[in-house]
């Protein structure tokens, strides 16, 4: 009688003080792997989206699940930053048809909106295989496996996306050319423009540049020129007189790459790339 009292006794006294001591769950957890058949939440709140935000899917941090139930994917709140040392980064899109047909479009990257209870594209890149009448099926195998890609945008009072460039082969096709996945045909040359016209635009001759101070050692005359991207020049600018070696100011030119100072009708600069709106620059002296 006095053991089973004494059972009781321990028994009501272990089943007490297991109701009273708070579980502390592990701060760090160390494996060789890691398997999740459902969901993996990482989240300060402990919920997988941010609250007032669950119809959009706005991760509170990081959300993964999978195909289990529904749509599997990764959700992924704020930065998400890839680092690596001495190798390139490598992201790659693999898509597979299920009866081993060769999927044309294995994936594509689009920006989105909110709209009418559902994310929205505005535009898209996509990259995609050759079509078989370019390239026939026999043709296709691990030595060559052309693609292209595709710039896609979204046009006011449309719904299907527009073809907006076609890049692959070392040719090229822009321009408005249609709605949805073939609309804007494909190069046969380096470039081709369709439905609009090319416009060049030339460098403007610039203006005089304005003196900001000098050191009155004698009068200087200046000027510049502005320089294209390809090289191609502008004629120097009208003279501006100083009282000495200066400090010149002048304005962006639209579609200069770099500015040569003329000093007394001599180039007394190669190039200058000098960043800002307004160019600040000061004459040293020789040569």
């Amino acid at each position: 009688m006095t053991d089973r009292l004494v059972t009781i006794v321990l028994s009501v006294v272990t089943t007490w003080a297991l109701m009273h001591v708070t579980w502390e769950p592990p701060k760090v957890l160390e494996v060789d792997r890691l398997i999740v058949r459902k969901e993996l939440i990482v989240s300060d709140t402990g919920e997988p989206w941010e609250k007032g935000f669950e119809q959009h899917q706005i991760p509170r941090g990081i959300y993964a699940r999978s195909l289990g139930d529904g749509p599997g994917g990764l959700w992924v709140r704020s930065r998400l930053i890839k680092g690596e040392i001495d190798d390139p980064f490598d992201d790659r899109f693999h898509a597979l048809e299920r009866d081993g047909s060769r999927r044309g479009s294995p994936g594509h990257i689009s920006w989105n909106v909110w709209l009418d209870g559902a994310w929205r594209q505005m535009a898209i890149i996509q990259g995609e295989g050759l079509e078989l009448s370019e390239v026939p099926h026999a043709q296709w195998n691990g030595l060559t496996h052309p693609g292209r890609i595709r710039f896609q945008t979204f046009r006011p009072g449309h719904g299907e996306p527009l073809t907006d460039a076609v890049i692959g082969q070392g040719m090229m096709s822009i321009g408005g050319g249609g709605f949805g996945g073939g609309g804007l045909p494909y190069p046969g040359d380096v470039l081709q423009l369709w439905g609009g016209q090319i416009r060049q635009m030339g460098i403007a001759v610039p203006g005089a540049p304005a003196v900001r101070k000098d050191d009155g050692s004698g009068v200087r005359r200046y000027a510049i020129i502005a320089v294209g991207v390809q090289g191609k020049r502008t004629e120097p600018s009208g003279t501006t007189q100083a009282r000495g070696l200066a400090q010149l100011a002048w304005g962006s030119v639209p579609g200069a790459d770099a500015y040569i100072i003329v000093r007394d009708g001599r180039e007394i600069t190669g190039p200058l790339r000098i960043e800002g709106a307004e160019k600040i620059w000061t004459d040293p002296g020789s040569p």
